[in-house]
């Protein structure tokens, strides 16, 4: 029995507060089951509990005790539920890192600590989102190519050299396979890019707007070398909020998906480097009612990183800039009171297409004001990349190679994508 006289730990399992998580459904022939996944990648694992479960995480808000958490189940459903077993899920999320408190926060500072001492961030997902062997990998991308290829490539979307700017999806490969491979084939048979800079998407809370790092990136073709000299200057100058910050790219997949499709394609080029930079939520910008350009917050980074990239361009050759970028996010799955029906597909795909009408004319402006105008109301996760890229491509034109959309069972959600070239 847990009780609120007992040792230090009653804190947080006395109170439990839930990490901010995501919460999914899924279902087969013979039973229905709430699984929770830590997008921050902290555990590991996803945790599969019962429907009814999903009742009492709601009620693990902090302030509600055990107690309360019990009588507030026995209003709601008249059914009483034996503290032992409130006991036990507490037991089971806590050892699962799925709890705030001090457990979690311990596990968290080893992590942090581990992370800073590596030279070389690890694949991550390897095994999980991608197979680990590189030729079951190589296997998988290429039946993205063969499908791409049966559909026919259009003349107008070639390129000439390498491309100035890319946006491509960071959705998993089985569901965004053909839009990667239509934005990747304009590399195969080109010489390998210098400079890489992979404007990830950050999925985890940050303290800083962009998010710098100096490691390289592990993937089954061997390691994506950054470039640890721009890196380096950049957390250097930058100072120690932006160092602390770099931990946000351990688990982060926006990045590492990108870095698996370049060394499927460069794995032989030993001078080709990556610049890895994770973009956060512009949604205090959008409340506030200001441009990034408005805010020091964002504008200090920025200026830094362009600074760097521009030093390059002048005394190593081009860059290139790629977002890895996902558009609308609808649907119960991402906090909205409606379902996805044919017509709500239809009214994102016309909002979407709308806001990357301004991202083909390199408009960054009104790129950001489209979407803040409308609060963001489709939650594009990709906003922040595709505008820093937009800044540093400096009014480039582009041009929409793909888009497409990904919807999940029963309407719950829609994932939306596309692929754009600029040259």
């Amino acid at each position: 029995m847990i009780s609120e006289s007992e040792s230090s730990h009653k804190t947080w399992l006395w109170r439990p507060r839930l990490r901010p998580v995501e919460a999914f459904p899924i279902q087969n022939q013979t039973q229905r089951a709430l699984c929770l996944r830590d997008p921050h990648r902290l555990a590991r694992q996803i945790l599969m509990l019962s429907p009814a479960a999903g009742a009492i995480l709601s009620l693990m808000d902090g302030n509600n005790d055990l107690r309360d958490i019990q009588a507030a189940l026995f209003r709601s459903f008249g059914q009483l539920v034996h503290l032992e077993k409130i006991q036990e899920l507490v037991r089971v999320l806590d050892e699962n890192l799925f709890l705030e408190g001090e457990y979690f926060e311990s596990q968290l500072a080893r992590e942090k600590a581990a992370f800073a001492e590596i030279s070389v961030r690890p694949a991550f997902l390897a095994g999980q989102a991608y197979p680990a062997e590189s030729e079951a990998l190589a296997a998988e991308l290429n039946t993205y190519y063969t499908a791409l290829s049966e559909t026919g490539t259009d003349a107008d979307q070639s390129v000439s050299g390498l491309p100035r700017g890319l946006i491509v999806p960071h959705i998993d490969f089985n569901r965004g396979g053909f839009c990667y491979a239509k934005v990747y084939s304009l590399l195969t048979g080109e010489e390998p890019p210098g400079l890489v800079v992979i404007l990830g998407t950050a999925h985890s809370p940050t303290e800083n707007f962009l998010v710098f790092s100096g490691k390289d990136f592990e993937t089954p073709f061997g390691p994506a070398r950054c470039a640890r000299t721009i890196a380096r200057e950049l957390l250097d100058d930058l100072g120690p909020a932006f160092t602390q910050d770099e931990f946000a790219h351990r688990g982060e997949h926006s990045v590492e998906f990108q870095a698996v499709w370049l060394m499927s394609l460069f794995s032989q080029a030993e001078e080709m480097r990556i610049l890895p930079v994770l973009c956060a939520s512009f949604h205090s910008l959008i409340e506030e009612g200001i441009d990034p350009e408005e805010s020091p917050a964002y504008e200090r980074p920025f200026s830094a990183l362009k600074k760097q990239l521009d030093s390059w361009s002048e005394t190593k050759g081009p860059v290139t800039i790629l977002a890895s970028a996902d558009l609308s996010h609808v649907g119960p799955q991402f906090g909205d009171d409606f379902r996805v029906t044919p017509g709500v597909r239809a009214e994102v795909r016309e909002y979407d297409l709308q806001a990357l009408e301004a991202v083909t004319k390199g408009d960054h402006r009104r790129f950001f004001r489209t979407l803040a105008r409308q609060k963001d109301r489709t939650h594009i996760c990709g906003l922040p990349a595709i505008y820093t890229m937009l800044r540093l491509l400096d009014g480039v034109e582009g041009r929409l190679l793909s888009y497409d959309q990904w919807t999940g069972e029963e309407g719950r959600g829609l994932v939306s994508f596309a692929g754009l070239v600029f040259s």
